[in-house]
């Protein structure tokens, strides 16, 4: 009210522009004068024009006018989700798959946000959500999961890869023909030797003679160079270097669930929850291998 009435000099064109009563512009103004304990106005039948302190205040008044316009816009960004920063903890074959093509979408509608992307295991992932160390996870639940609330992503079911000039392997391949094959060792805290070890499957025994890899990118490199033959999921085996090699899907059939993981007692901040609903909605549009099942 203060800076208008300055700008216009004008008690009745300041109330037609600010859409109050004269009175009431009037009353605003004495009020705002009291409690500054200064005159801001000298008045006249005709017009008003500032005092001393009317003029060096109206600079500062203005300022604070754009200061409380930027800090609205802010905080309409930051609920938006259009700023902030988000730390997602992801496995890396849904790292090395998904989030590609869904960061390539995001970063450009989302600017201001600032994305951390943490590679991990699932167990790693499952304790780094629950710790609060990251704002979400993506991966199998292992470990202590309590406290941790899920929405299912996908079904992978898993298999082995291997060199196709090496290892002549049809679609589908059974346990009990995996005994012939140099297996990869999976390490003990991954997601595909929990599932496996929870279906109590033969695979567990059968590739502890193996050379042990701890990555997807060494499984990968391994199984190209005719190491080894990878045991991973569809998942894994939708990454651009599987592309000219052997997927064989096990039978019977053990799946991999990959799940968006959050603290229960946490709400998402908007930015999080932004990237969130990113990979939820962009999910379906990623080439991912055949087999595997996206939820919704």
């Amino acid at each position: 009210m203060f800076v208008t009435t300055a700008a216009l000099c004008n008690i009745s064109r300041a109330s037609e522009v600010l859409c109050i009563s004269q009175p009431a512009l009037t009353r605003a103004l004495q009020e705002f004068e009291s409690q500054l304990e200064a005159p801001l106005f000298v008045r006249s039948t005709r017009k008003m024009a500032l005092t001393p302190e009317g003029e060096r205040f109206l600079p500062v008044a203005r300022r604070l006018l754009n200061d409380l316009v930027e800090a609205a816009a802010l905080v309409r960004e930051d609920a938006s989700g259009q700023r902030g920063s988000v730390v997602v903890a992801v496995g890396e074959a849904f790292g090395c798959t998904v989030m590609p093509v869904i960061l390539d979408a995001f970063v450009k509608t989302h600017p201001g946000v600032r994305v951390r992307v943490v590679a991990d295991n699932s167990q790693g992932i499952t304790r780094a959500v629950a710790q609060g160390a990251v704002d979400f996870g993506i991966g199998s639940p292992v470990g202590q999961t309590a406290s941790l609330s899920f929405v299912r992503l996908l079904s992978a079911p898993l298999g082995v890869l291997a060199h196709p000039h090496i290892h002549r392997l049809k679609a589908t391949v059974g346990v009990d023909e995996l005994g012939a094959l140099p297996l990869l060792k999976e390490g003990p805290d991954t997601s595909i030797a929990h599932v496996l070890s929870t279906h109590g499957s033969e695979v567990v025994a059968q590739m502890e003679k193996g050379v042990e890899v701890s990555s997807l990118a060494l499984q990968l490199s391994m199984a190209r160079a005719g190491v080894g033959v990878a045991v991973m999921s569809a998942l894994g085996a939708s990454h651009r270097e599987a592309a000219d090699m052997r997927f064989s899907l096990l039978k019977p059939t053990v799946e991999r669930e990959v799940f968006v993981m959050r603290r229960r007692d946490r709400l998402l901040p908007s930015a999080a929850r932004a990237l969130k609903d990113a990979i939820l909605q962009g999910l379906p549009h990623v080439p991912l291998h055949p087999s595997i099942r996206r939820a919704g």
